[in-house]
């Protein structure tokens, strides 16, 4: 069985039934992450918006010339801050023990280890509960590969050109570690079900997931 991706443990702790609906449906990365993505490459060196922008359209070329103006936008939020420049990036890293697996966006040689890209708007205060599970699974990951003393990660929001450093607690592991559990469970052949907090609100699949008549994505399109 091929290990648990980090995306799938953040996604079920988000709601198990979604999840369970997403899993085998293809999944198509958002023009917002290749933005991102490309200028994360440059952080740490003098930030080039002709230069990245010309990335964006070699990586997506059937992005909209009208979204020049967000990556250039988010290049000059980016240039407010001081970046460290990584060692490497797109480390793959894994752990056995969990059997999950997982990539560094960019890998450093002290602490924070490692920085884990997001698409979002950094929240006025702190870490997204989300961003800080991905935190706790890319350690376990760090931990057992790369650096056993590893302690902390960085959360780097590039729209808003802000990095945080999280140092994951209890919560934060066993949150992740109850995602993980469940996955195991899931993959068996366990339905879950709809969590009483699941967020419902403006979800594509809520038409789908009620009762006992919840199906795979792949089986309703």
């Amino acid at each position: 069985m091929p290990p648990i991706s980090i995306s799938s443990v953040i996604a079920c702790h988000a709601c198990p039934l979604r999840f369970y609906l997403e899993q085998e449906a293809d999944h198509i990365e958002p023009a917002r992450y290749t933005f991102a993505k490309q200028i994360s490459y440059h952080l740490g060196t003098p930030l080039d918006a002709d230069v990245i922008w010309e990335d964006v359209r070699i990586v997506a070329p059937e992005t909209p010339d009208e979204c020049e103006a967000t990556v250039r936008a988010w290049v000059e939020q980016c240039r407010q801050t001081n970046w460290r420049e990584a060692a490497e990036c797109d480390v793959r890293v894994a752990s056995a023990r969990l059997g999950i697996a997982g990539t560094i966006d960019r890998l450093f040689d002290d602490e924070p280890v490692a920085a884990i890209l997001r698409s979002t708007e950094a929240p006025e205060a702190g870490i997204y509960t989300a961003d800080r599970l991905r935190a706790a699974c890319l350690l376990f990951c760090i931990n057992e590969t790369i650096d056993p003393a590893a302690t902390s990660v960085a959360i780097e929001y590039v729209p808003s050109g802000i990095s945080r450093t999280c140092i994951p607690q209890p919560r934060d592991r066993r949150n992740a570690l109850r995602a993980i559990r469940l996955i195991e469970k899931i993959r068996a052949g366990h339905v879950p079900k709809k969590p009483h907090d699941a967020p419902c609100e403006g979800c594509y699949l809520a038409d789908h997931c009620t009762g006992t008549s919840a199906k795979r994505l792949t089986d309703l399109l």
